[in-house]
């Protein structure tokens, strides 16, 4: 027999009750909120540490060398063969990476923050649960092996899919998934480039485009905790180190820096268009499997690599030389034309990466290169130009204005540089809108078919087609059907139209209950339906709301059939549009009557007890 379960023991009920006291104070106390964040923040942070070690080892797996880039084209490292061997570094990281990739994660392939700014404003913040671990992998492959792109964007959509799924465990309201995702996207672009403050700016500028002190608080958590996880195990420094502190020497300066800003910017957008150019070629001449794509293509770039060998990988290093005043100005432009073709070339060939670290590394190289060209003018360092022409072209193109100007600031050290900075970005900003509406982000987004900018979708029904909204068809008519048959029908549907349909099921019209009623009172009835007058208003399956509601608006009835191949396959009624405009409205007026703080609660519990002590 068992023994009885004594008072010192707590019950499984017991236990149950504190769990779901403590979920429930995970999703809905905003202090718990705030150890998820934090909680996100961590396992990021974590995640880039491994991402980190993962491309160093990769590359020394491949090279013999852990920054090959700075090696200057020698041999392997421990092979002792040629240099040659890089034309392989590529194909062979590919051939590991691609077919897993096509298998179980193709939505890994590429940018990264372009997914997971869909799954944040579109999808409830869900995303694949498999995701980050591919991404990282594929990643971590086409880095060390070569791929000229940056590693945000794994590490972004690693912290917003680690994210997503905690949201899911805790079974959480879509708006707070999409919050806690939005924070795990802070921390992973907070781990990679060491600046915490500018990646909670990026998330909320570029992931959620929404603003607001609580959230914003909850993305500094997050992006904090990951900075300390990974400059405890990496080490605290800045990622483009320069020596010393620079500053425009003269405001008279100031005239050169919006020239800066334009050119740079249009760096950027060139940047955006060259790659979804590569993209659209790729497309056109390789019409074979998914995984063929970046195992024939790494070829070429290991070829590319072989010619130039410090375009391995991220080429940090190389960044740093360039605004140190290290080249001359015209091959500061050769290696900003070669980044934007290396970097192009490797994500449309279908490897994994971002494109926010080559964005800096074109604008460094364009902006010192500027710095040089008009050196006899100014009395300022080039390498002022440099760090101003990094902020300008990443603004030019993701137009992320306010993330642009910190994060340059956290990556150098250089705080003197702010106000020209603010201006050189504005300048690159606004010539990058002036030139398109689209973003290095979005316009992935948008080929796809999801445009996060459409104004439609902010409206009630959005751009959802017909089949999407329609409800169940409250009866039918057959044309074959006589009038009273038809009638006892149109009393059991307790609607005042409804479809009718031949001998086949093709719809012919809509018959209402007047004509119905006005033939059975005539002295010469019908003897069926197909003789009366019967509306033919009716609407496709792939109707957009405006299309249906200016139909249903013209024909003044309260409801319309939904046709697809001559077929009634649903009915979208004023009822049921009456009834989504009242859910949305209850939705909103329970989260604004759910909103509380420490501070409130406390208050009402306080004043509850003075009415109890009275």
């Amino acid at each position: 027999m068992s023994s009885p379960t004594t008072a010192s023991e707590p019950s499984p009920e017991g236990n149950k009750g504190w769990v779901e006291r403590i979920k429930h104070d995970l999703v809905y106390r905003r202090s718990g909120q705030a150890v998820l964040a934090m909680t996100a923040g961590i396992l990021t942070g974590l995640a880039c540490v491994l991402f980190y070690y993962m491309i160093i080892g990769w590359e020394y797996l491949m090279t013999g060398f852990t920054d090959y880039a700075v090696q200057g084209g020698a041999n392997h490292g421990w092979l002792g063969i040629g240099p040659w061997f890089v034309i392989f570094t590529p194909v062979i990281s590919a051939l590991i990476y691609a077919p897993i990739v096509q298998k179980w994660a193709p939505t890994t392939r590429g940018l990264g923050i372009p997914e997971v700014m869909l799954a944040v404003r579109r999808n409830g913040g869900k995303l694949p649960r498999n995701v980050w671990f591919i991404k990282v992998f594929a990643a971590a492959l086409t880095i060390g092996g070569g791929g000229s792109v940056g590693k945000e964007g794994p590490v972004v959509q690693t912290g917003a899919a680690v994210s997503s799924l905690v949201g899911s465990r805790l079974n959480m309201p879509a708006q707070r998934v999409m919050i806690l995702v939005t924070c795990g996207a802070a921390a992973g672009i907070s781990a990679t480039f060491n600046a915490p403050l500018a990646a909670a700016v990026f998330a909320l500028e570029v992931i959620l485009v929404k603003f607001s002190a609580e959230i914003f608080g909850m993305a500094v958590i997050a992006s904090v905790s990951s900075a300390v996880v990974s400059r405890a195990l990496l080490g605290n420094r800045f990622i483009i180190s320069l020596p010393g502190s620079y500053t425009m020497d003269s405001q008279l300066d100031l005239w050169a820096v919006p020239i800066v800003g334009l050119i740079a910017g249009l760096g950027g957008v060139l940047l955006s268009k060259t790659l979804y150019f590569m993209t659209d070629v790729f497309d056109k001449i390789d019409k074979g499997p998914e995984w063929r794509r970046p195992v024939l293509g790494g070829f070429l770039l290991g070829a590319g690599l072989w010619v130039f060998p410090e375009l391995y990988g991220t080429s940090t290093d190389l960044q740093a030389q360039a605004l140190t005043g290290d080249f001359a100005a015209s091959t500061l432009l050769m290696y900003a034309g070669l980044k934007i073709l290396f970097t192009s070339y490797t994500v449309a060939m279908g490897g994994a990466g971002g494109v926010f670290a080559p964005s800096l590394f074109v604008g460094a190289t364009i902006g010192t290169a500027i710095g040089i060209f008009i050196d006899p003018l100014t009395s300022s360092s080039p390498a002022v130009f440099g760090v101003i022409g990094m902020g300008a072209a990443f603004a030019g193109a993701a137009r992320a204005p306010m993330a642009a100007v910190l994060i340059i600031i956290e990556m150098t050290g250089q705080y003197s540089l702010v106000l020209p900075l603010m201006l050189a970005i504005v300048v690159a900003t606004g010539s990058s809108r002036f030139l398109t509406r689209k973003t290095i982000y979005t316009e992935k987004l948008i080929r796809r078919g999801d445009d996060l900018d459409d104004p439609v979708n902010a409206t009630l029904m959005g751009r959802n087609e017909a089949r999407a909204l329609m409800g169940p068809v409250p009866a039918i008519i057959k044309s074959t059907q006589s009038i009273p048959e038809a009638s006892h029908v149109m009393r059991s549907s307790e609607s005042d139209l409804l479809p009718v349909v031949d001998e086949d099921d093709q719809f012919i019209g809509c018959v209402s209950s007047l004509e119905l009623a006005t033939a059975n009172l005539s002295e010469d009835t019908p003897p069926t339906v197909k003789d009366l007058h019967l509306e033919p208003a009716s609407v496709p399956a792939s109707a957009m709301p405006s299309v249906f509601m200016q139909r249903m608006l013209a024909s003044r009835v309260a409801g319309l059939p939904v046709i697809e191949n001559g077929e009634v396959i649903g009915w979208i009624s004023a009822q049921d549009l009456v009834r989504r405009v009242y859910r949305q409205q209850r939705r909103a007026l329970d989260k604004h009557e759910s909103e509380s703080s420490w501070g409130s609660r406390w208050q009402q519990r306080r004043r509850h007890h003075d009415i109890s002590d009275e």
